[in-house]
């Protein structure tokens, strides 16, 4: 039997992005930017989707890939449909390189912006278990803002 793939060994976070696109694109303007008290750190489910762009873009694209990376602000990806189809970019890139990713490259080493030396392994746990993290506070947020509705999937 073969070795899993890079994308096998990390196929649960696609169904987990999945369901979690899923429900943000149901979720109207308002909730989309809608925080639960006034202040700078608390964030909305628009700023944890940046948040999440910003995440995933910096780890992929700079640290392993060596490209340029911009934050995903809100004055870049104010609306709600713009920062969306970026993080279906990202994932799609995300995607093709895991497809591309042998699996013996998992353990090359790459220098994050800390100075610590990573696997590449390690960066891809990291990005995906970061999101599983802010989706518990996305569905969170969409509890608070809509406590009657029934389910956030369906």
């Amino acid at each position: 039997m073969a070795a899993p793939s890079a994308r096998d060994q990390f196929r649960n976070w696609e169904t987990v992005r999945l369901e979690l696109e899923q429900v943000v694109a149901r979720v109207d303007p308002a909730t989309f930017e809608w925080k639960p008290v006034a202040g700078e750190k608390v964030r909305s489910i628009g700023d944890l989707v940046r948040h999440l762009c910003d995440a995933e873009s910096y780890w992929i694209e700079r640290v392993i890939e060596g490209k340029d990376w911009i934050r995903h602000t809100r004055e870049l990806y104010a609306d709600h449909e713009s920062i969306q189809e970026r993080w279906k970019q990202l994932r799609a890139r995300t995607i093709a390189f895991l497809d591309s990713l042998s699996p013996t490259r998992l353990t090359d080493t790459k220098v994050d912006h800390r100075g610590n030396l990573v696997t590449i392994g390690w960066i891809l746990w990291y990005v995906f278990q970061h999101e599983a993290h802010h989706r518990g506070q996305i569905y969170m947020l969409l509890r608070l803002r809509k406590p009657d509705r029934a389910s956030l999937v369906d």
